[in-house]
């Protein structure tokens, strides 16, 4: 029995985190994937991509602008951040000391990482990741 909620993430929201990692290859992407808590586990309903104002190959931060357009779809929609997601274009989908130390969004909010075709989510601490799971 799993102590975390399960990520309840659609084939196709898993598609488009993968083509939007390979569109901004080499840097990595970013975005939120926003829906409801239903008896404990999370279920996306809507995936918003951001724009990576760093345009780095190695870290990310949301554009403002981009994130400001996304609140207001979040709170049009009546929906919450369940997970932000990011790619590692170089690197396997496992969190770095970078993602522990820059995940802002408390234990409640997942981290979700594309790498190639593989997508791996993860609840993070400031020190420690364990991993999450992920269905349709």
């Amino acid at each position: 029995m799993s102590t975390r909620p399960i990520l309840h993430i659609s084939t196709v929201f898993i598609s488009e985190m993968i083509e939007h990692a390979h569109a901004e290859q080499p840097n990595e992407c970013c975005g939120l994937l926003v829906g409801r808590i239903v008896d404990g586990d999370y279920f996306a309903e809507m995936r918003l991509p951001l724009v990576n104002a760093l345009q780095s190959p190695t870290r990310f931060e949301s554009e403002p602008r981009s994130m400001m357009d996304a609140w207001k779809q979040i709170r049009a929609s009546k929906l919450e951040v369940l997970a932000v997601y990011h790619s590692h274009p170089s690197s396997p989908p496992i969190p770095s000391v970078t993602d522990l130390a820059n995940h802002h969004w408390g234990e409640t909010v997942a981290c979700v990482i594309v790498s190639g075709s593989e997508v791996r989510g993860w609840w993070l601490t400031e020190f420690r990741y364990q991993e999450a799971e992920i269905r349709d």
